[in-house]
């Protein structure tokens, strides 16, 4: 008998050393089965290293370092962003990452996305589009994942035909067909996965692009809205992933011919901000709900989208906070800052945007269910809230949760090609996990509940920063109560010490955005905190920012920025134009004139012909002809050889209705410029 109990005594103790040690157990939880949207309950999801190395009933017994108890809570794969811009929406509006080196400002701009979007659960980011410049740094991130900071893969950026005009930064001029064969095969040798085909694209460089780039295994995602190539021409050049839902219907309607019907139909002008352009998005699907045969073009080309395995993203947030259907407003320009939209609609427009609203949200699920495949691509500053908002505006729209949730994991990591890691709760796959305190099949507004999230094994912990907070402060609760907030943050131990990076980031995003009041005070607590540290502020953001003022009438508030901007930015070169412009609001024409022939050669102006027929026809608008005439007069002086400087003020003289003047000038103007049909029109007038 004694020997038997030692027998069973030795092999429960072999037993129980065999036992393999997990580092983090995540125990009786319901989990979520991404691909079939079913819910398994009490299960055990074991974790070592940063993978998921065993999922047993939740009644088996384990060890591991570390035990979350989940309380049958819902588990998810980590979600995805397939559109995102992490170099200009998340603080660098530069083109050279120079600008952010001192202080580790590059850290701190790796670090804003894990405050836009790990610390919602977005685990994995996908960047469509960024300054070439930056594709060292954010490919560096890409190859170097971290627990601490959502995992990145990038496209570089988003290629454009070359056109005759100044192109964003992150926009990239692709000069003929072969020019982009080289482009492609360059960011394949620099081990890139992914590029954006942009909508400025002509139909050879497109066609060239997507053909280089299955040559090259490299993943094409694609953003056609303007006619030059449809969508269903893009799945005939092999693209399979194309950017937002609103740009199916230049796919299937000439803007050309249907923008100036469907402005019409609803009586609204052509968009003049970024906000209406996406509110004009909405109406369009009203318009196509309004006649037969558009809608079975848009059904035809769901199936061609089905059949071919297409996935296309949302930007949902952005076009329903245009038609103020969600309680989350973002839009795809951050700035200026801003919680409603800039639209202008009476009664009966709402109404109709209203119902054109659900004409688009009853479209992405007819799509579903046909087969398209949906994806989540929030395409704006604040992603991670966003995400979370087009899962309940989803929800709302008849997708049921099970859908909803697939749709921001699971499809996103299919379409990507990054299901082989991520996307699903299974053996192998990497450790990116959420568990919900509430549990969003009871309620999707619960997605919005507090969360554990868990990235690459590790369980994450949100950080707080003064900079990145204090934005916010000043924004919601005024400059009085920012600057209180300050002083206290800054001898709290909830924070770590304020960085000079992250200090100088929230004053330029204030500045960009236009919260002038809130940017001065956030730059005085910059000077107090670091006196022996400087901050720039750049000519042409000195410039354009006023010049908005300008536009908006907003007289006092110019006076006093660019007052505060001469005292505290000496260095900053100024631009002619507005000197001009500040001169004659103080102290008239005469002086203007003056300061005009004293500094037109001064090293420290910005002499530019462009700026000062834009500040010409400013005046023009404004009805003030008397000053666009002298502005004119002054850019001809400086520019004598211009033709368009005296087609503008040719253009000046007629509207005070000296025609005799005007014909003078437009026939300088045709003199060095005979291709000026335009005015050669207007002396034939005249």
């Amino acid at each position: 008998m004694k020997n038997f109990f030692s027998l069973v005594l030795i092999v429960f103790i072999v037993s129980s050393c065999n036992q393999e040690k997990y580092d983090l157990a995540i125990a009786n939880v319901q989990l979520f089965n991404s691909k079939t949207t079913a819910v398994l309950n009490n299960k055990t999801v074991l974790i070592k290293a940063d993978t998921i190395a065993a999922i047993i009933d939740g009644d088996k017994t384990f060890k591991a370092l570390k035990t979350i108890e989940g309380k049958q809570r819902l588990l998810i794969p980590g979600f995805i962003d397939t559109h995102v811009h992490t170099v200009g929406n998340y603080g660098a509006d530069a083109a050279s990452p120079e600008d952010y080196k001192d202080d580790n400002g590059l850290n701190m701009l790796r670090d804003l996305t894990a405050q836009h979007y790990l610390d919602y659960g977005v685990t994995t980011i996908i960047d469509m589009g960024q300054p070439e410049p930056w594709i060292d740094v954010t490919l560096d991130w890409q190859k170097k994942p971290s627990p601490n900071h959502p995992n990145i893969f990038i496209c570089g950026g988003s290629m454009v035909s070359d056109e005759d005009r100044k192109q964003p930064a992150h926009h990239i001029e692709i000069k003929n067909p072969e020019h982009g064969r080289e482009k492609v095969r360059s960011y394949a040798k620099r081990g890139l996965k992914y590029m954006k085909l942009y909508s400025k694209l002509h139909k050879l460089d497109y066609e060239a692009m997507a053909d280089e780039a299955i040559k090259q295994g490299i993943i094409i995602n694609s953003h056609v809205d303007n006619n030059r190539v449809t969508i269903g021409e893009g799945i005939d050049y092999g693209v399979s992933n194309f950017e937002h839902f609103f740009t199916l219907t230049p796919s299937i309607l000439n803007y050309d011919e249907h923008w100036p019907k469907m402005n019409e139909m609803y009586q609204i002008k052509m968009n003049s901000s970024i906000d209406e352009f996406a509110a004009q998005m909405v109406y369009f699907f009203g318009y196509i709900k309004s006649n037969p045969k558009f809608e079975l073009r848009l059904y035809e080309l769901f199936d061609k989208m089905a059949k071919n395995n297409v996935t296309i993203s949302s930007a949902l947030n952005v076009v329903a906070s245009s038609a103020n259907q969600t309680d989350f407003f973002t839009s795809f320009e951050y700035f200026p800052i801003r919680d409603t939209p800039m639209v202008n609609y009476n009664l009966t427009q709402q109404k109709q945007l209203d119902a054109a609203y659900i004409a688009f949200m009853n479209y992405m699920k007819i799509a579903h269910n046909k087969g398209v495949k949906l994806r989540i691509g929030t395409d704006c500053r604040f992603g991670g809230k966003a995400l979370l908002s087009e899962l309940i505006l989803l929800n709302k729209a008849g997708f049921t949760i099970g859908e909803t949730l697939q749709i921001a994991t699971l499809n996103g990591y299919e379409s990507m090609q990054l299901d082989n890691k991520r996307g699903a709760i299974e053996v192998g796959k990497v450790a990116d996990l959420i568990l919900f305190d509430k549990n969003p099949f009871d309620d999707i507004n619960n997605v919005r509940s507090e969360k554990t999230i868990i990235k690459d094994g590790t369980v994450h912990i949100p950080t707080k920063s003064i900079g990145h907070e204090l934005r916010a402060v000043l924004l919601n609760d005024g400059v009085e109560a920012g600057n209180i907030w300050f002083n206290n943050a800054t001898k709290s131990k909830a924070y770590p010490d304020v960085k000079v990076s992250e200090l100088k980031n929230t004053v330029r995003e204030l500045f960009a955005g236009e919260k002038l009041t809130e940017a001065m005070a956030a730059f005085k607590l910059f000077k107090s905190q670091f006196p022996n540290k400087s901050y720039t502020m750049e000519s042409a953001a000195i410039t354009n920012t006023a010049y908005s003022l300008i536009r908006k009438g907003k007289t006092h508030e110019l006076k006093h920025f660019y007052k505060f901007c001469d005292t505290n930015f000496t260095n900053a070169k100024k631009y002619i134009g507005l000197g001009l412009y500040m001169t004659i609001l103080e102290k008239g024409l005469p002086a203007a004139k003056t300061y005009f022939a004293t500094n037109k050669t001064d090293s420290n102006y910005i002499l530019e012909e462009n700026e000062i027929n834009g500040l010409g026809y400013l005046y023009l608008q404004f009805g003030n002809i008397k000053e666009a005439i002298a502005v004119f007069e002054m850019n001809a002086s400086a520019f004598p050889k211009s033709w368009n400087v005296y087609d503008s003020l040719g253009e000046a003289y007629l509207a005070q209705g000296n025609t005799s003047k005007a014909k003078l000038n437009y026939k300088k103007s045709i003199v060095l410029n005979p291709d000026n049909e335009a005015g050669k029109a207007v002396l034939n007038r005249i």
